[in-house]
C-alpha cells in the first residue's frame, strides 16, 4: 500500500480484514457455532438486516493506535453498492459487485484501484461470523445513539473460520448491537492479523435511505 496514504491504508485494513473475514460462515465452522437462543436472535438479525435493503454508516478504524474514519451509504438489496469516504481524500466505492478505491494522490498515475473484496462490507457479513462463534451470548442492553438495542457478543478462533484464518488472526472478537427489529446498528471486531492489532467500530443509521455512488473510470483518473 506504498504511497496510498497511510489513512486510507489504514481504514482499507480494517475495513477489509475484518469485515471481509465477515462473509465465512458456512461450513463445519457454522456446525460448531452458536446455539439456541443466540443462533435463533442471530438469523434472524440476519433476515431482518438484509431485508432492510440500505443504510448510511460511519466506521472507525483502529491500527496500532492510528484512528481512520470513514462515512457514507451502503444499498445491499441486490449487487452491493455504495460509496464510503475514507479519512482525508480517499473513497471506498462497492459497484458492480466490485470495490474501487479512489487514492488521495496518484499511484502510477492512478487514481482508481481496483480490490479484491467489498461485498462482505455489508451488516449481515458480521452477524454470519458471529454465528460461527461457539460462545455466541446475550451481553446485555444498552443504548447506540439514542436507540435501545441488544447486545450480543462471542469470539471466533480461527480453526472455526477459514476467512478469520487466512487473514492471518489468531482469534477475533465480536460485538454487535441490534435495534427492536433486529436490525444491526452497531458492531465492534477486533483482532490481530498480518497487519497487526486491528479493531473496527461501525454504526448503521437511516435503513431504507436511497445510494448513489460515483462513475468509477475503470482504474483511471
Amino acid at each position: 500500500m506504498r504511497g496510498w496514504g497511510r489513512g486510507t491504508a489504514a481504514a482499507l485494513a480494517g475495513c477489509l480484514l475484518l469485515a471481509g473475514c465477515g462473509g465465512s460462515g458456512g461450513g463445519a465452522g457454522e456446525s460448531r457455532g452458536a446455539r439456541g437462543e443466540a443462533a435463533r436472535v442471530l438469523r434472524e438479525a440476519v433476515r431482518a438486516t438484509e431485508a432492510a435493503g440500505s443504510a448510511r454508516t460511519e466506521s472507525v478504524s483502529e491500527i496500532e493506535g492510528e484512528l481512520t474514519r470513514s462515512r457514507g451509504a451502503l444499498d445491499w438489496s441486490g449487487k452491493p453498492y455504495g460509496r464510503l469516504r475514507v479519512g482525508v481524500g480517499g473513497d471506498l466505492v462497492l459497484k458492480d459487485g466490485e470495490a474501487w478505491v479512489r487514492l488521495a494522490r496518484p499511484v502510477a498515475g492512478k487514481r482508481w484501484v481496483r480490490q479484491r473484496t467489498g461485498t462482505d462490507l455489508v451488516p449481515a457479513a458480521s452477524l454470519r461470523l458471529l454465528l460461527a462463534a461457539a460462545d455466541a451470548h446475550r451481553a446485555g442492553r444498552a443504548r447506540v445513539r439514542g436507540v435501545v438495542t441488544t447486545h450480543w457478543a462471542g469470539r471466533v478462533r480461527a480453526a472455526e473460520s477459514a476467512r478469520v484464518r487466512e487473514a492471518g488472526v489468531a482469534a477475533q472478537s465480536v460485538d454487535v448491537w441490534l435495534d427492536a427489529r433486529g436490525r444491526l446498528v452497531k458492531r465492534v471486531e477486533s483482532g490481530r492479523g498480518k497487519a497487526g492489532l486491528v479493531r473496527v467500530t461501525t454504526y448503521w443509521s437511516g435503513f431504507g435511505t436511497d445510494v448513489e455512488v460515483p462513475r468509477v473510470p475503470g482504474g483511471g483518473n
